[in-house]
C-alpha cells in the first residue's frame, strides 16, 4: 500500500506542470487513485451514472485544489511578471479539470439521470462558472441545483450558500440574507459555520434587522473560540462593537469589549473612530482614553492624536495639556508626530491670542493658569521638534511673564540665548524681555544675581550704541565687584572698558584701585602681579602718581639675577640661587615650586640622577596642576632618562606621583608616561604593580585607545610567559570592558586557546571561538589565532573520524568486503569534504594537519586493499581477486600522491611550515647520517 501510494504521489507531481505543497500533492493522489478505481470500474460496467458522477465531483475537487496552488503562485509573482505572463497558460492546468468536470457533468445531463444526480451535475457546472467568474450562469445553475435537489439532500445546502455568498459580494443584502437564512440551520456543526453566520449577520444589519445582527455576531465571536469553527473572533469583536454604535448602545459595546480577552485597544480604537463618525466627540474620546491607557503601543499613539485633536476642538486645556505631555513618551511614528505638533501648536497660539484680551489681563488666576498652560506647550512643541526651538522657547517665556511666573520667564528667555544666533529676531526679543523682567521690583535677588551677567554681556555684545554699551559695562563691573566679589570677571570687564575708552582716566584708575583692592582682601599676590603685569602690557594710558604706585609691586624679582647666570652657563650659580630661594622662609609658594622644578633640571643637565629623581619628586609634590602640565613634557623626558639610566623604581615613583595629580587633564605626555610604566614594570616584573597602577588610571582622563593599549601590553605579557590564568583574568575583567569588537576580541581569545592547548586542555574556548566565528561577516579580518584554533577543532572531527575510518578491516564473503568498500569510499569522500572546508577556512597549521591525516587514509587503504587476502578461496580465485584489486590500491596510492602535491603546493603558495608537513615531506627522503663536527663559514659552506 505504501508503495502505491507513492506511486500516485510521484505521478501526481509530474502531471502538472506546478508544484504542489506537500498536503495538496497527498490530496491529489488520493484523488487520482480514486479515478483510476473509477475508470477500472466503468470497464465492467455500462451507463452507470453514478461512476460518471462520482468523477466529474472528483475532477472538480481536483480543479478546485490546482487552483489554489496556482493561485497562490500567482500573487508572489511581482506586478512586473504579473503583466508579462500569459495567464490563460498560467491557469490551463486547473482549467483542463474544470473543463473535464463540466464534459462529465454535461454527458450525465444528456442521459436524464435522477433528481439527485441532476442536482449535483447542477452544482458542478455551476461551480464551474463561479471559478471562470461567469456569475450570472452561476446563479442560474446554483438556483437549478436548489430546486432539483431531493428533499433533505445537502448539495441544495451547499447551493444556496454558494448562492448566499454570490449575491453577499455583489451587495444584494436581501437575496444573500433570504439564501442564508433557508441554509444555516443545516450546517451547525460545520466548521464553515462561524463564515456564513458572519455574512447572514452582516446581511440582516444591511437590511435593518439590527439586534438580530448583533445576537448572530456575538455568537459567531463565541463559537470562534473552538477550534471546531473557522476562527472570525477578531473580526466578529470589532464589528459588535461597531452594530453597537450604530444601534446607539455605546455602553454595551464597552461592557461587550471588557467581558472579552482580546485586543481590547483595537476594539476601544475602532470604536473611537465609529463614534467620531458620528460626531459623538464625548463619547468617542472616552473610547480613545481607553485605549491609550492600554499597553498596545500602535493603539496608544494612534488614540494620543485623536484626543488632542477632540480636546483642542473643544478647548479643553487641562485634559489637552495631560495627553500633550505624553507625546514625547509614547511611540508615535513622523506622521503621528506631525500631527500631535500641529495640535499643540494651534493651541498653545490660541492661549497666547487670549493673553492679550483686555477682559482676561482682569483675571489673574485665568492669566497664570492660561499662560503657564500656554508656555507648557511652547515647550513641548520644541522637544518633539527641535526645529522650532528658539521660537517655541521664546513664546513659552512671554506665557510665562504674562502668567507674572518672572523666573520660569527668564529661565525660558536664557535658553533663547544660549541656542539662537545672537543678533537674530528672537535672540534680540528675548534679551529685552530679560532686561523688563529684572526691572520688575517684584524680581527675588537671588533670581537678578542668577541672570544679571548673562543679560548685560549679551548686550554689550549685540548694542551698537557705545554709550548706551559703556553704561552697561560699568553696571556689569560694579555688579562683579559689589555683588559676585570675583575680581577676575570684573578684571576683564575693565579691560573692556578700557579698550573702548583709553582717555577716560579717571574712571579707569577708579576700576583699577577696586580691582587691587580685591586682589588684596584674598590675599591673591600671583592674580595682582598677574594683573599689574596685564596693565603694563595693554598700555593704558594712566597718571605718573598711580603708575608709581604699581610699580611698588615687584613681580618675582629675585628671581632675574638667576636666570641670568643660568642663561650664561653657570649652573652652580643659579643651582645656589634656587636652593637660597627654596629656603628663604620669606619665599612665596610659587617662587618655591618655581626654584624645585629648576634644582631639578639643573641635577638632571650634570647628570646626577639620584639628586634629579629626589628635586622632581619634590616640585610634583608642590606644584599645581597647571604648572604641571605647563612643564608636562621636560617631566617626561627626565622620567623617560630615569628608565634608560636603569632607575625603575624612582622612575615608576615619579610616573605615579605625576600621573596622580594629573588625573584629570588631558595631555598627550601622559600616554607616553603610562606606556613607560607598563614597559618598566613588566621588565622588572611587577606586572602586578603595573595592573594595579593601569587600574587607578581608568579614572583619569584617558581615552578607550590608550587603556585599551595599556592592557594589550600586559595581556601580550601574560600570554609569552605562559600564565593562561592571569592572561584570562586581564581579557575579561579588562579588555572587554573597553572593547566590543569581534574581531579585537577575536585576537585575545584565540592567543588563549592557542596557550590553553599548548597546556593540554584544547576545549577550554571553544565556545567562545565559535561564537565569534559564527557572528563576524568577514572572516579574512579575524585574528590568525583564531583561525587557527577554531579551524583545529574541526581537525579534532576529521581526525576522528579517520581513526573511525582506520578501523573498519576488510573481510569476506563478497558481499560484506564489496559494502565495506563502497562504505570506506563514501567516508574517505565525507573525510575529503571536511578537509576542503578547513583549508578554505585558511588556517596553515590546520590546513596541514588536516592534508596529513587524509594522506594517511588514503596510504593506510591502499596498503589495506593491496595486503588484503580472501580466505577460502582457491589460489586461482585469490590471484584474480589480488590483480583485479591492485589498480584500486594503485589508484588510491595515487590519489595520496596527488594530495601531497597539493598540499605541497598550498604551503608554498601561502608560505606555510609546520612541524607535520616537516615530517611528512622527509617521509621517503633517504638522508645520510652525519657524524662528528662539521666546521662552517658564515654562508654555511664547509
Amino acid at each position: 500500500m505504501i508503495k502505491v501510494l507513492l506511486l500516485a504521489s510521484l505521478i501526481s507531481f509530474s502531471s502538472y506542470g506546478i508544484k504542489l505543497s506537500p498536503k495538496r500533492d497527498r490530496i491529489v493522489s488520493v484523488i487520482d487513485m480514486e479515478l483510476k478505481e473509477i475508470s477500472r470500474m466503468k470497464r465492467y460496467t455500462k451507463r452507470d451514472n453514478t461512476l460518471d458522477l462520482r468523477m466529474a465531483e472528483l475532477n472538480l475537487e481536483k480543479g478546485r485544489i490546482i487552483r489554489e496552488q496556482e493561485n497562490e503562485n500567482f500573487f508572489k509573482l511581482t506586478p512586473k511578471q504579473k503583466n508579462q505572463i500569459d495567464r490563460k497558460k498560467f491557469f490551463s492546468v486547473s482549467d483542463s479539470y474544470y473543463k473535464k468536470a463540466r464534459g462529465i457533468g454535461i454527458s450525465i445531463l444528456k442521459k436524464k439521470p435522477n433528481r439527485r444526480a441532476r442536482s449535483h451535475i447542477y452544482y458542478i457546472l455551476a461551480y464551474n462558472e463561479l471559478e471562470n467568474v461567469n456569475m450570472e450562469d452561476a446563479k442560474s445553475l446554483f438556483v437549478k441545483s436548489v430546486r432539483s435537489a431531493p428533499k433533505g439532500d445537502f448539495i441544495e445546502t451547499k447551493s444556496r450558500l454558494a448562492l448566499g455568498d454570490i449575491y453577499y459580494r455583489e451587495g444584494d443584502f436581501n437575496k444573500s440574507r433570504q439564501y442564508y437564512n433557508t441554509a444555516i440551520g443545516k450546517i451547525r456543526d460545520d466548521k464553515w459555520y462561524t463564515k456564513y453566520l458572519y455574512n447572514l449577520a452582516w446581511s440582516n444589519f444591511r437590511v435593518g434587522r439590527k439586534n438580530t445582527a448583533v445576537k448572530q455576531m456575538e455568537q459567531v465571536f463565541e463559537l470562534s473560540k473552538s477550534p471546531k469553527y473557522i476562527d472570525k473572533q477578531d473580526m466578529a469583536s470589532r464589528d459588535v462593537g461597531y452594530f453597537y454604535a450604530e444601534s446607539g448602545k455605546t455602553n454595551k459595546a464597552l461592557k461587550f469589549y471588557q467581558n472579552q480577552n482580546t485586543d481590547a485597544e483595537k476594539n476601544f480604537y475602532d470604536m473611537g473612530m465609529i463614534l467620531i463618525g458620528k460626531q459623538k466627540y464625548s463619547q468617542a474620546a472616552d473610547m480613545f482614553g481607553r485605549a491609550f491607557n492600554g499597553k498596545n503601543p500602535k493603539y496608544k499613539a494612534m488614540s494620543l492624536v485623536q484626543l488632542l485633536m477632540i480636546y483642542d476642538k473643544y478647548g479643553n486645556n487641562s485634559y489637552f495639556l495631560r495627553y500633550a505631555r505624553a507625546i514625547t513618551k509614547s511611540p508615535l511614528n513622523a506622521e503621528q508626530k506631525k500631527e500631535a505638533l500641529y495640535f499643540v501648536t494651534k493651541r498653545a497660539a490660541q492661549l497666547q491670542k487670549e493673553l492679550e484680551m483686555s477682559h482676561n489681563k482682569k483675571r489673574p488666576k485665568v492669566m497664570k493658569s492660561k499662560g503657564k498652560t500656554a508656555a507648557e506647550l511652547y515647550f513641548i512643541s520644541q522637544q518633539i521638534d527641535p526645529k522650532l526651538s528658539e521660537r517655541a522657547l521664546f513664546f513659552a517665556g512671554e506665557s510665562y511673564y504674562a502668567a507674572n511666573e518672572y523666573p520660569e520667564a527668564l529661565y525660558m528667555y536664557d535658553k533663547v540665548l544660549s541656542t539662537a544666533q545672537p543678533g537674530s529676531t528672537y535672540y534680540k526679543r528675548s534679551l529685552a524681555g530679560m532686561m523688563i523682567v529684572l526691572n520688575d521690583r517684584k524680581i527675588s535677588k537671588s533670581t537678578r544675581n542668577k541672570y544679571f551677567e548673562t543679560i548685560f554681556t549679551n548686550y554689550i555684545k549685540t548694542e551698537e550704541s557705545k554709550s548706551k554699551k559703556n553704561k552697561a559695562v560699568e553696571k556689569l563691573f560694579s555688579f562683579y565687584v559689589d555683588e559676585k566679589k570675583d575680581v577676575e570677571k570684573a578684571k576683564q570687564t575693565f579691560f573692556v572698558y578700557a579698550k573702548e575708552n583709553p582717555r577716560n582716566i579717571s574712571k579707569n584708575e577708579a576700576m583699577i584701585g577696586r580691582i587691587v583692592d580685591m586682589y588684596k582682601t584674598q590675599k591673591n599676590k600671583k592674580g595682582l602681579m598677574s594683573f599689574v603685569g596685564e596693565l603694563k602690557g595693554q598700555g593704558i594710558p594712566l597718571k605718573r602718581g598711580f603708575v608709581n604706585h604699581l610699580n611698588k609691586i615687584i613681580l618675582v624679582a629675585q628671581f632675574s639675577d638667576i636666570q641670568k647666570a643660568n642663561k650664561s652657563g653657570d649652573k652652580i650659580t643659579a643651582l645656589k640661587g634656587y636652593l637660597f630661594i627654596y629656603k628663604d622662609p620669606e619665599s612665596t609658594a610659587d617662587a618655591k615650586r618655581n626654584a624645585a622644578y629648576n634644582i631639578a633640571v639643573l641635577f638632571y643637565e650634570s647628570g646626577n640622577v639620584g639628586l634629579t629623581a629626589k628635586w622632581l619628586d619634590r616640585a610634583i609634590e608642590e606644584m599645581t596642576t597647571t604648572e604641571l602640565v605647563k612643564f608636562y613634557e621636560s617631566f617626561n623626558s627626565i622620567i623617560s632618562e630615569l628608565f634608560l639610566r636603569q632607575r625603575v623604581a624612582d622612575g615608576m615613583s615619579l610616573t605615579q606621583k605625576l600621573l596622580g595629580k594629573t588625573c584629570g587633564i588631558n595631555n598627550k605626555n601622559k600616554e607616553k608616561l603610562l606606556k613607560n610604566y607598563i614597559v618598566m614594570g613588566l621588565a622588572t616584573r611587577n606586572d602586578s604593580k603595573a595592573v594595579a597602577f593601569v587600574d587607578q588610571q581608568s579614572k583619569c582622563r584617558f581615552n578607550n585607545s590608550t587603556m585599551l593599549a595599556s592592557y594589550e601590553q600586559i595581556f601580550d605579557y601574560y600570554i609569552d610567559f605562559k600564565q593562561i590564568t592571569n592572561a584570562d583574568k586581564i581579557y575579561r575583567e579588562r579588555l572587554s570592558a573597553y572593547t566590543k569588537n569581534l574581531y579585537r576580541k577575536s585576537e585575545y581569545v584565540g592567543k588563549l586557546a592557542k596557550l590553553s592547548r599548548e597546556q593540554g586542555n584544547s576545549s577550554r574556548y571553544n565556545n567562545e571561538l565559535n561564537y565569534i566565528y559564527r557572528r563576524v561577516k568577514n572572516k579574512k579580518k579575524l585574528a590568525i589565532e583564531t583561525i587557527d584554533e577554531v579551524a583545529l577543532t574541526e581537525v579534532a572531527d576529521v581526525e576522528r573520524a579517520v581513526n573511525s575510518f582506520n578501523a573498519i578491516e576488510l573481510s569476506f564473503p563478497e558481499n560484506k568486503f564489496n559494502n565495506t568498500m563502497k562504505g570506506k569510499f563514501a567516508r574517505l569522500e565525507s573525510i575529503q569534504n571536511q578537509v576542503t572546508k578547513i583549508v578554505a577556512m585558511g588556517s596553515g597549521e590546520a590546513m596541514v594537519k588536516s592534508y596529513s591525516l587524509l594522506i594517511s587514509s588514503y596510504d593506510k587503504f591502499s596498503k589495506d586493499v593491496a595486503t588484503f587476502t580472501p580466505t577460502g578461496k582457491s589460489q586461482e580465485y585469490v590471484n584474480s581477486f589480488k590483480g583485479s584489486m591492485q589498480n584500486v590500491s594503485a589508484n588510491l596510492a595515487s590519489k595520496s600522491r596527488q594530495l601531497k602535491r597539493e598540499l605541497d603546493s598550498l604551503i608554498n603558495k601561502n608560505d606555510v611550515l609546520t612541524v607535520n608537513f616537516g615530517t611528512l615531506s622527509r617521509q621517503g627522503l633517504n638522508l645520510p647520517s652525519m657524524t662528528g663536527a662539521v666546521l662552517m663559514d658564515k654562508r654555511g659552506n664547509q
